[in-house]
Protein backbone atom coordinates (compact mmCIF):
# COMPACT_ATOMS: atom_id res chain seq x y z
CA UNK A 1 0.00 0.00 0.00
CA UNK A 2 1.55 3.09 -0.72
CA UNK A 3 1.46 6.18 1.35
CA UNK A 4 -0.49 9.51 0.31
CA UNK A 5 0.75 12.62 -0.24
CA UNK A 6 -0.89 13.79 2.70
CA UNK A 7 1.49 11.08 4.92
CA UNK A 8 4.56 11.93 3.08
CA UNK A 9 4.02 15.89 3.47
CA UNK A 10 3.42 15.32 6.74
CA UNK A 11 6.14 12.54 7.97
CA UNK A 12 8.66 15.39 5.89
CA UNK A 13 7.39 18.25 7.89
CA UNK A 14 8.64 16.76 11.14
CA UNK A 15 12.45 17.27 9.88
CA UNK A 16 11.41 21.03 11.25
CA UNK A 17 11.30 22.62 14.72
CA UNK A 18 8.07 24.15 14.20
CA UNK A 19 5.75 21.09 12.66
CA UNK A 20 7.52 19.11 15.83
CA UNK A 21 6.32 21.27 18.32
CA UNK A 22 3.08 21.30 16.75
CA UNK A 23 2.50 17.70 16.68
CA UNK A 24 4.65 16.81 19.48
CA UNK A 25 6.52 13.97 16.95
CA UNK A 26 9.82 13.19 15.71
CA UNK A 27 11.02 11.22 13.23
CA UNK A 28 14.32 8.61 13.68
CA UNK A 29 16.32 6.97 10.71
CA UNK A 30 18.37 4.04 10.44
CA UNK A 31 18.69 0.54 11.17
CA UNK A 32 20.70 1.23 14.56
CA UNK A 33 18.81 4.21 15.42
CA UNK A 34 15.03 2.25 14.96
CA UNK A 35 16.49 -0.70 16.87
CA UNK A 36 17.29 1.26 19.55
CA UNK A 37 13.74 3.05 19.81
CA UNK A 38 12.16 -0.11 19.50
CA UNK A 39 13.76 -1.87 22.25
CA UNK A 40 13.55 1.12 24.50
CA UNK A 41 10.28 0.26 26.23
CA UNK A 42 9.04 3.62 27.41
CA UNK A 43 9.30 4.61 23.67
CA UNK A 44 5.66 5.40 22.43
CA UNK A 45 5.60 4.86 18.34
CA UNK A 46 3.23 6.18 15.84
CA UNK A 47 4.69 4.28 12.93
CA UNK A 48 7.28 2.43 11.57
CA UNK A 49 8.38 3.22 7.62
CA UNK A 50 10.28 0.38 6.05
CA UNK A 51 12.01 -1.33 3.14
CA UNK A 52 10.79 -4.76 2.84
CA UNK A 53 13.97 -6.62 3.23
CA UNK A 54 14.34 -4.90 6.99
CA UNK A 55 11.05 -5.72 7.50
CA UNK A 56 11.57 -9.25 7.15
CA UNK A 57 15.49 -9.33 8.94
CA UNK A 58 14.13 -7.60 11.87
CA UNK A 59 10.86 -9.74 12.52
CA UNK A 60 12.27 -10.15 16.08
CA UNK A 61 11.98 -6.21 16.86
CA UNK A 62 8.04 -5.59 15.87
CA UNK A 63 6.37 -8.95 17.57
CA UNK A 64 4.43 -6.51 20.00
CA UNK A 65 4.99 -3.00 18.37
CA UNK A 66 1.49 -1.99 18.96
CA UNK A 67 1.51 1.01 16.07
CA UNK A 68 1.15 0.67 12.04
CA UNK A 69 4.58 -0.65 10.45
CA UNK A 70 4.28 -0.14 6.69
CA UNK A 71 6.35 -1.54 3.63
CA UNK A 72 7.44 1.04 0.98
CA UNK A 73 9.12 1.54 -1.70
CA UNK A 74 13.07 2.96 -2.15
CA UNK A 75 11.13 5.87 -3.94
CA UNK A 76 8.83 6.72 -1.12
CA UNK A 77 11.77 5.69 1.24
CA UNK A 78 13.63 8.54 -0.45
CA UNK A 79 10.69 11.21 -0.34
CA UNK A 80 9.99 10.91 3.50
CA UNK A 81 13.90 10.71 4.70
CA UNK A 82 15.79 13.52 5.83
CA UNK A 83 19.29 11.92 4.68
CA UNK A 84 21.13 12.07 1.84
CA UNK A 85 21.49 8.44 1.95
CA UNK A 86 18.10 6.91 3.40
CA UNK A 87 18.62 3.77 5.59
CA UNK A 88 16.64 1.36 5.07
CA UNK A 89 14.11 2.65 7.50
CA UNK A 90 12.06 5.73 9.55
CA UNK A 91 10.34 5.27 12.74
CA UNK A 92 7.68 8.56 13.72
CA UNK A 93 7.67 8.61 18.21
CA UNK A 94 6.18 10.84 20.17
CA UNK A 95 8.34 12.95 22.40
CA UNK A 96 8.71 12.55 25.82
CA UNK A 97 9.20 15.17 28.60
CA UNK A 98 12.12 14.31 31.00
CA UNK A 99 11.73 13.21 34.21
CA UNK A 100 14.34 14.55 36.56
CA UNK A 101 15.07 13.12 40.12
CA UNK A 102 16.62 16.45 41.69
CA UNK A 103 17.65 14.40 45.19
CA UNK A 104 19.85 11.93 43.09
CA UNK A 105 20.99 14.57 40.78
CA UNK A 106 22.81 16.71 43.43
CA UNK A 107 24.72 14.10 44.45
CA UNK A 108 26.30 12.73 41.08
CA UNK A 109 27.91 14.58 37.97
CA UNK A 110 25.56 17.09 35.57
CA UNK A 111 26.54 18.48 32.05
CA UNK A 112 25.17 22.21 31.08
CA UNK A 113 25.41 23.43 27.86
CA UNK A 114 25.85 27.25 27.06
CA UNK A 115 24.40 28.24 23.88
CA UNK A 116 25.61 25.08 21.80
CA UNK A 117 24.35 25.16 18.61
CA UNK A 118 25.80 22.93 16.91
CA UNK A 119 23.27 19.89 16.70
CA UNK A 120 26.47 17.29 15.94
CA UNK A 121 27.65 18.58 18.94
CA UNK A 122 24.82 18.11 21.17
CA UNK A 123 24.27 14.50 20.62
CA UNK A 124 27.80 13.48 20.42
CA UNK A 125 27.58 15.23 24.47
CA UNK A 126 24.63 13.17 24.85
CA UNK A 127 26.57 10.02 23.36
CA UNK A 128 29.37 10.86 26.07
CA UNK A 129 27.23 11.36 28.92
CA UNK A 130 25.80 8.15 28.38
CA UNK A 131 28.88 6.13 27.68
CA UNK A 132 30.35 7.49 31.24
CA UNK A 133 27.18 7.12 32.86
CA UNK A 134 26.01 10.54 33.46
CA UNK A 135 22.34 10.83 33.65
CA UNK A 136 21.47 14.27 33.01
CA UNK A 137 22.48 16.98 30.16
CA UNK A 138 21.13 20.39 31.10
CA UNK A 139 20.95 23.21 28.04
CA UNK A 140 20.05 26.47 27.78
CA UNK A 141 17.18 27.55 25.42
CA UNK A 142 18.85 28.77 22.77
CA UNK A 143 21.03 25.63 22.44
CA UNK A 144 20.01 22.82 19.68
CA UNK A 145 17.21 20.90 19.74
CA UNK A 146 16.94 17.27 20.85
CA UNK A 147 14.67 16.38 18.60
CA UNK A 148 16.74 17.63 15.27
CA UNK A 149 17.65 14.64 13.60
CA UNK A 150 20.82 15.75 13.51
CA UNK A 151 21.18 15.85 16.91
CA UNK A 152 19.23 12.20 17.29
CA UNK A 153 21.84 10.31 14.80
CA UNK A 154 25.08 11.64 16.37
CA UNK A 155 23.38 10.53 19.96
CA UNK A 156 23.38 7.11 18.37
CA UNK A 157 20.37 5.99 20.64
CA UNK A 158 22.16 8.06 23.79
CA UNK A 159 18.84 10.06 23.75
CA UNK A 160 16.84 7.09 24.74
CA UNK A 161 18.62 6.82 28.24
CA UNK A 162 19.90 10.23 29.08
CA UNK A 163 17.77 12.83 30.45
CA UNK A 164 17.88 16.13 28.13
CA UNK A 165 16.59 19.32 29.26
CA UNK A 166 16.37 22.89 28.55
CA UNK A 167 17.12 25.33 31.80
CA UNK A 168 18.70 27.90 32.76
CA UNK A 169 22.02 27.64 35.05
CA UNK A 170 20.46 29.70 37.62
CA UNK A 171 17.52 27.74 38.10
CA UNK A 172 19.58 24.55 38.10
CA UNK A 173 21.87 25.73 40.57
CA UNK A 174 18.24 26.32 43.01
CA UNK A 175 16.90 23.20 41.88
CA UNK A 176 19.41 20.96 42.10
CA UNK A 177 21.10 21.93 45.01
CA UNK A 178 24.60 21.74 44.02
CA UNK A 179 27.28 23.73 45.52
CA UNK A 180 30.33 22.41 42.79
CA UNK A 181 30.13 24.47 39.30
CA UNK A 182 32.82 23.71 36.77
CA UNK A 183 33.44 25.67 33.87
CA UNK A 184 35.49 24.62 30.96
CA UNK A 185 37.95 27.95 30.38
CA UNK A 186 40.99 28.17 28.05
CA UNK A 187 42.42 29.92 31.13
CA UNK A 188 41.20 27.45 33.94
CA UNK A 189 43.19 24.99 36.58
CA UNK A 190 44.52 21.97 34.76
CA UNK A 191 42.46 19.56 35.03
CA UNK A 192 44.38 16.75 35.45
CA UNK A 193 46.23 18.48 38.36
CA UNK A 194 43.39 19.88 40.17
CA UNK A 195 40.87 18.86 43.14
CA UNK A 196 37.68 17.79 41.76
CA UNK A 197 34.04 16.49 43.35
CA UNK A 198 32.54 13.24 42.66
CA UNK A 199 29.28 15.60 42.22
CA UNK A 200 29.10 19.00 40.36
CA UNK A 201 27.61 20.49 37.10
CA UNK A 202 30.26 20.53 34.42
CA UNK A 203 29.47 23.80 32.07
CA UNK A 204 30.68 23.65 28.44
CA UNK A 205 30.75 26.70 26.27
CA UNK A 206 29.31 28.00 22.90
CA UNK A 207 31.10 26.68 20.08
CA UNK A 208 32.29 30.55 19.33
CA UNK A 209 31.95 32.84 22.13
CA UNK A 210 32.68 30.03 25.15
CA UNK A 211 30.72 30.36 28.73
CA UNK A 212 29.10 34.17 28.64
CA UNK A 213 29.79 36.43 31.69
CA UNK A 214 26.30 36.24 32.84
CA UNK A 215 26.81 32.49 33.10
CA UNK A 216 30.51 32.48 34.34
CA UNK A 217 29.49 34.76 37.63
CA UNK A 218 28.32 31.46 38.66
CA UNK A 219 31.02 29.19 38.28
CA UNK A 220 32.73 28.40 41.23
CA UNK A 221 35.84 26.24 39.84
CA UNK A 222 37.31 27.34 36.41
CA UNK A 223 39.07 24.31 34.42
CA UNK A 224 41.25 23.74 31.39
CA UNK A 225 42.12 20.62 29.25
CA UNK A 226 46.54 21.85 28.93
CA UNK A 227 47.40 22.45 25.07
CA UNK A 228 50.62 20.83 23.66
CA UNK A 229 53.55 23.20 23.51
CA UNK A 230 53.79 22.41 19.74
CA UNK A 231 50.20 23.15 19.44
CA UNK A 232 48.84 25.53 17.26
CA UNK A 233 45.33 25.11 17.90
CA UNK A 234 43.27 27.80 19.80
CA UNK A 235 40.71 25.81 21.11
CA UNK A 236 39.24 21.97 21.26
CA UNK A 237 35.76 21.04 19.67
CA UNK A 238 33.25 21.63 22.69
CA UNK A 239 32.08 17.75 22.56
CA UNK A 240 35.63 16.95 22.86
CA UNK A 241 36.19 18.45 25.41
CA UNK A 242 33.23 17.31 27.08
CA UNK A 243 34.55 13.48 26.49
CA UNK A 244 38.36 14.86 27.95
CA UNK A 245 37.07 16.63 30.97
CA UNK A 246 34.23 13.68 31.71
CA UNK A 247 36.93 11.27 31.77
CA UNK A 248 38.92 12.57 34.09
CA UNK A 249 36.27 13.00 36.29
CA UNK A 250 34.84 9.51 36.46
CA UNK A 251 38.53 8.15 36.50
CA UNK A 252 39.65 10.84 39.30
CA UNK A 253 40.45 9.53 42.79
CA UNK A 254 38.65 11.20 45.16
Amino acid sequence: MSLTKNQIKYIKSLQQKKFRQMYGNFTLEGDKSVKEILKNSNSDLEGIYSLKGWLEDNEIYLHNIDCPIVEISNKELERISGLKTPNQVLAVAKQKEPIIDWETTKNDLSIWLDDIQNPGNLGTVIRIADWFGIPNVFCSNESADLYNPKVLQSSMGAFLRVNVLKIDLEELIRKSKIANIYGAFTEGENIFQTKLSESGIIVIGNEGNGISDKNASKITQKISIPAHSNSGTESLNAAVATGIICSVFRNHKF
